[in-house]
């Protein structure tokens, strides 16, 4: 194709493109072109006169609109017909879900799918879904199918553990969160473990001389965290009458408040009773109460220094490092004063409470002193490189060496 030619066919399109391009002969005579029975050049001018408007109309134009116009509405026909072919494919899948539903009611009335591919006294087999019948085979609608039995019962395996039930917390968990349960807030919960023996109190015998102190029961009761620290940690509770005796495991509803004296009591306004837990692992003997005061002791067989810990040992150590700032920073320890830190212990309850918030009294933390060999049982040590202390948790409260 030459420039002139070129410039010819540009010429050419934009007059059948604007019809504000003056009519010359030439593009006229193009139009006439165009005008022939080339089917390409039918699309053409279809195309153009659709989307601009302005395009005056020849008689080959107006031919082709009708066509168009024919053609759209066959398009129609064809789209109204497709549309109606898929609302019936609709209507079709919709009842798929309810025979199913069916389905499973039938197996949930006939007894429940008993692994070996029948459904039950109803008769019919898991494959079989279409031609299963319900129960006594009357033909009548199914009863939508009963939930699971969820009463706590120890010997099946699919029972309901009644703590998670109740949302009850261990009795220790209540310290670290008292916050949460105060009394003169209007706040409660739900605390567990085991019913220790009553809490013993100082008390000066009337017309006693010599300043003797004798303890007599009070008014509380202990109750035990039986997750933690081996029998060492527990909290004031009263019980309000209500008959517990010692051993029982119990949840008890209530909240935190101060006596006279200062001190935390729990006081119980909601009583359940507990299956007995699991029995621990650990071999060392629990103390008679629970109490942060640190008693004197021997070590026990085949206790090991601090740097030959293993799992689950009994290690002894001297605290070489300043008390932790706060619950949970763990305390640094070695064989003796003097050699480098060579684990952070963390004893018994001894986790931090949410921002801060730690409402706990002085005797409800460890105190222990640098020059003093102590021994615990511990857990699982975890290592985090040559020259960062090792990880410990204590299971047991620490014990002075005598």
């Amino acid at each position: 194709m030459t420039v002139r030619s070129r410039s010819w066919w540009l010429r050419a399109c934009a007059g059948s493109f604007d019809a504000k391009t003056p009519e010359t002969p030439r593009s006229e005579g193009f139009r006439a072109l165009r005008a022939g029975h080339d089917s390409g050049g039918s699309w053409f001018r279809g195309w153009s006169g659709s989307f601009d408007a302005k395009t005056p109309q020849t008689p080959r134009s107006e031919g082709w609109a009708l066509r168009a116009g024919v053609g759209s509405r066959v398009g129609r026909i064809v789209v109204g017909a497709l549309l109606v072919v898929l609302v019936a494919c609709q209507g079709e899948r919709s009842e798929a879900p309810v025979a199913r539903d069916a389905t499973a009611s039938t197996r949930g009335d006939a007894g429940g799918f008993d692994g070996s591919g029948s459904t039950g006294a109803g008769g019919g087999s898991e494959g079989s879904a279409g031609s299963a019948e319900v129960g006594s085979g009357s033909g009548a609608a199914a009863e939508p199918e009963e939930p699971p039995d969820t009463t706590p019962n120890a010997g099946s395996a699919g029972a309901v553990d009644p703590i998670a039930d109740l949302g009850a917390v261990p009795a220790w968990q209540a310290v670290i969160d008292r916050y949460l349960y105060l009394a003169r807030r209007n706040q409660e919960g739900i605390v567990y473990g085991r019913v220790g023996p009553r809490v013993l109190v100082e008390k000066i015998p009337l017309g006693a001389i010599d300043g003797g102190i004798e303890l007599v029961p009070s008014q509380y009761t202990w109750l035990i965290d039986d997750t933690d620290g081996n029998g060492s940690l527990g909290i004031r509770v009263a019980l309000g009458g209500r008959d517990a005796k010692a051993g029982d495991r119990v949840a008890l509803g209530g909240g935190w408040k101060l006596d006279e004296t200062r001190q935390w009591f729990w006081e119980v306004d909601a009583f359940h009773p507990l299956p007995p837990a699991a029995p621990s692992n650990i071999k060392d003997p629990p103390p008679e109460t629970p109490s942060h005061v640190i008693v004197d002791g021997s070590l026990p067989s085949g206790a090991r220094p601090v740097t030959l810990a293993k799992d689950n040992d009994a290690i002894y150590f001297q605290i070489v490092g300043p008390p932790p700032l706060k619950e949970g920073d763990g305390w640094l320890i070695a064989n003796e004063l003097g050699d480098p830190p060579f684990a952070r212990l963390v004893l018994p309850g001894e986790k931090s409470s949410y921002g801060s918030q730690d409402m706990r009294g002085d005797d409800e933390r460890w105190v222990l002193k640098k020059g003093q060999t102590y021994w615990v049982r511990i857990g699982k040590v975890r290592t985090y490189g040559p020259d960062k202390p090792a990880g410990m948790n204590a299971r047991t409260a620490p014990v002075r060496v005598k």
